[in-house]
C-alpha cells in the first residue's frame, strides 16, 4: 500500500512540474487531411446472344442504367475535389466494342459524358482511366444514375448467336477528399 502512495505522489509530482509551452492552436489552420477512398462501380460480362432480341434480329448496341447514391451528399458538396474513374476490361469477341459512359441526374438528364471507351477486337487487357475535377464539374455532384452503352463495329458479318466468347466491364471509382481544420 505504502509503495502504491510513493508512486501516486512521484506520479503527480512529475505531472505538475514538467515542462510546457502555451499550445498554439493555429498550427491547426494549416493542416488538411486528403483521404482517398476507392469503391467497385459497375461490373458485367455480355455474350453474344444479349445482343439479339426476342425476335431474333441482332442490335448493335445495347444499353443499362444504375443507380449510384451517395454523390449527392453535404460532405461530398464541401470536400470531394476529384473522381477518378477506372476500367478494365476484356474483349473476347471478333470485333470491336466502344463503351459510352454518361452520368444522369433524377430526371434522366446527362449530367456528364466521359471519354467513349474505345476496345479493339480481342483486346484483353484494356485499361481506361478518367479523371473529373470537380471545381470544374460541379454537375456530377447531381448523379443518381449511370447510364453504360455498348456498341459493336459494324464488320458487316453478323454475330453467331451461340458463340460463348464475352466481353468482361469492371469498373472503380476512386474519391479524393480535402478537409482542414
Amino acid at each position: 500500500m505504502k509503495s502504491i502512495n510513493r508512486i501516486s505522489i512521484i506520479l503527480c509530482l512529475f505531472i505538475l512540474t514538467s515542462c510546457y509551452e502555451s499550445l498554439d492552436f493555429r498550427q491547426l489552420d494549416d493542416v488538411v487531411f486528403k483521404p482517398v477512398f476507392t469503391s467497385s462501380l459497375i461490373h458485367f460480362t455480355v455474350v453474344p446472344s444479349q445482343f439479339f432480341d426476342s425476335a431474333g434480329i441482332q442490335q448493335n448496341s445495347i444499353s443499362d442504367i444504375t443507380d449510384i447514391d451517395g454523390l449527392q451528399s453535404w460532405f461530398n458538396e464541401e470536400f470531394l475535389v476529384k473522381i477518378d474513374v477506372n476500367a478494365e476490361v476484356i474483349n473476347e469477341l471478333d470485333r470491336g466494342v466502344t463503351f459510352t459512359v454518361e452520368l444522369l441526374n433524377s430526371d434522366s438528364d446527362v449530367v456528364y459524358t466521359f471519354t467513349p471507351i474505345v476496345i479493339e477486337a480481342e483486346d484483353l487487357n484494356y485499361s481506361y482511366l478518367e479523371e473529373v475535377e470537380i471545381a470544374s464539374n460541379r454537375g456530377v455532384l447531381n448523379s443518381t444514375k449511370v447510364r453504360i452503352t455498348a456498341a459493336l463495329e459494324n464488320t458487316g458479318t453478323p454475330l453467331d448467336i451461340n458463340d460463348t466468347r464475352m466481353f468482361v466491364f469492371e469498373s472503380s471509382v476512386t474519391f479524393y477528399i480535402e478537409s482542414s481544420f
